[in-house]
C-alpha cells in the first residue's frame, strides 16, 4: 500500500536564484553565504555539479573547477518565500502532510490515491502545479512508498526530476543497490557502530533481527522503529524536542578581526535569543566557536542558570570572550545555545529574571514592529548589516525573522 509521496526540490537555493534570475538559467551557479574565496558553497545547480561542485566545495575552488561559475550570495529571506510558493502550488494537488525542511516535504496519500498509478499520476500533477504556480526553473525529485522514510528513502534514488515507487512487494530487494549511508538516518556515526558489529550493506542490514537492530541502535523503541520502516509499516512521524539553537556566520574579509568578530558574536547571540523566546525554551548552555585563518580553532562553552534573556546571555558571553586569543585571523564566528528546556518545564523564576524576560520581549516587539533593528545592545553595532539572518536546511524560518 503507497501512503506517501515525498517531494525533494532539485539544487534548491540555485534554482530559486535562476528563477529568480533568467540570465542564470543553464549556467553554473554556486551559492555562498559571502563572496570570498575561502567560504564554501552552501548549493550548487547542476550545471556545477557537472564540474565537481558540491556542498562544501571553498568559492575558490569551485572558480578551479569551474571557471565559469557564477557565485551568488545568498538571499534567505527569497528562499523562504518560493518555499511558501510551493507548498501552495503542491496543496493545490495534495495537502501537504508535514514539512521536513526548506525543500522537502510530504502528502499523505488516501484511498484511491494509494493506488500506483493514480499516485504517480498525482506526482506530474505535483510537480506541474510547481512549474506553473512557483517557477519553471524549479525542479523536484519524488518519492512514494508505504512509509514517509522510504518516501524519502525513494526521493533521493533518482536525481535530478526522478520518480520512484517503491511498493512493499519491492521490499527489500530494491534498497539492496544503496549504500548504508543513503539511508536517511545513517550518518557517520552510525556507519561505524554498523561496521563495528559487520553490517557493511543494505542487505546485511535488512537481514537483521529486531534484537540486532535494538542492540546496535542502543534501545528497543528505535530497533523496532527501524525493523518496521525497512518492511513499509506506517510509522508515524516522531515529534522531536528541540536540542539547540545557533547561527554560524562566515566574516568577510572587512571584518576579519578580534573586535569585529565580537560584535559579530553578540550579534548571533542576539538572535539566537530570539528564536529561544519565540519557540518558549530557556537555555543552560552557551558555545562560542572560532576558525582562524592558519591556526587552530577555539571553543568554549559556559554552563548558566535556566534562562532567554538577551542580556544574560551577553554577560555569558563577556565571560567567555575573556580566554579568547588576543591575535589572530578569525574567518567564522558559531554561537550555540544547548542543553534546552521548555517554558512550561520550569517553575518560578527570580523576580531580576521576570524583569529580564520583559525587558527581552519589549525589545522583541518593537523591531518586529518597526522592521530592521530599531533597538539593539552597542556590542552589537557594527555587525548589523554582516550578520544577517541566513537560512537552514532544517528549519523553515518565519520571514518576520529577516528584520533582526
Amino acid at each position: 500500500m503507497l501512503r506517501y509521496l515525498f517531494l525533494d526540490m532539485n539544487a534548491y537555493f540555485a534554482s530559486v536564484e535562476q528563477q529568480s534570475r533568467p540570465e542564470l538559467r543553464g549556467q553554473p551557479v554556486g551559492i555562498a553565504a559571502v563572496r570570498a574565496g575561502t567560504t564554501c558553497c552552501i548549493a550548487a545547480s547542476y550545471e556545477a555539479k557537472a564540474y565537481g561542485v558540491k556542498t562544501g566545495t571553498l568559492v575558490r575552488d569551485a572558480r578551479r573547477l569551474c571557471p565559469s561559475i557564477r557565485i551568488v550570495q545568498a538571499r534567505p529571506a527569497l528562499y523562504v518565500s518560493y518555499h511558501k510558493r510551493i507548498r501552495k502550488a503542491v496543496e493545490m494537488v495534495l495537502p501537504v502532510h508535514h514539512v521536513a525542511s526548506i525543500d522537502e516535504m510530504c502528502c499523505r496519500l488516501m484511498g484511491n490515491e494509494q493506488r500506483p498509478d493514480v499516485a504517480r499520476r498525482l506526482a506530474g500533477d505535483v510537480r506541474q502545479s510547481i512549474k506553473d504556480n512557483a517557477g519553471v526553473a524549479l525542479r523536484c525529485s519524488i518519492g512514494i512508498a508505504p512509509n514517509n522514510w522510504l518516501a524519502k528513502v525513494a526521493s533521493d534514488m533518482q536525481k535530478p526530476e526522478g520518480l520512484t515507487i517503491i511498493t512493499t512487494d519491492d521490499l527489500p530487494r530494491c534498497l539492496y543497490r544503496l549504500e548504508l549511508g543513503d539511508l536517511t538516518g545513517i550518518g557517520k556515526r552510525m556507519l561505524r557502530r554498523l561496521n563495528s558489529r559487520g553490517v557493511y550493506s543494505v542487505k546485511q542490514l535488512c537481514a537483521l533481527s529486531e534484537r540486532q537492530l535494538s542492540t546496535i541502535w542502543g534501545g528497543r523503541a528505535h530497533g523496532l522503529a527501524w525493523y518496521a520502516a525497512l518492511r513499509g509499516e506506517d510509522i508515524p512521524i516522531a515529534k522531536t524536542k528541540r536540542a539547540t539553537v545557533g547561527h554560524s556566520h562566515v566574516l568577510p574579509p572587512e571584518f576579519r578581526s578580534m573586535t569585529q568578530a565580537r560584535s559579530v558574536a553578540a550579534r548571533q547571540l542576539h538572535k539566537a535569543s530570539i528564536r529561544l523566546r519565540a519557540m518558549h525554551y530557556h537555555t543552560r548552555r552557551v558555545t562560542v566557536f572560532l576558525k582562524f585563518l592558519g591556526r587552530s580553532p577555539w571553543l568554549r562553552e559556559l554552563k548558566v542558570p535556566a534562562c532567554r534573556d538577551t542580556s544574560t546571555l551577553l554577560e555569558a558571553l563577556d565571560h567567555l570572550w575573556q580566554e579568547a586569543p588576543a591575535h589572530g585571523t578569525p574567518i567564522r564566528v558559531d554561537v550555540t545555545l544547548t542543553d534546552l528546556v521548555p517554558d512550561v518545564e520550569l517553575g518560578p523564576l527570580l523576580s531580576e529574571m521576570h524583569t529580564r524576560n520583559a525587558l527581552a520581549d519589549t525589545l522583541d516587539e518593537i523591531n518586529l514592529r518597526y522592521g530592521k533593528p530599531s533597538m539593539f545592545y552597542g556590542v552589537e553595532w557594527g555587525a548589523l548589516e554582516s550578520a544577517p539572518m541566513r537560512i537552514a536546511f532544517t528549519r523553515v524560518p518565519k520571514l518576520d525573522e529577516f528584520r533582526f
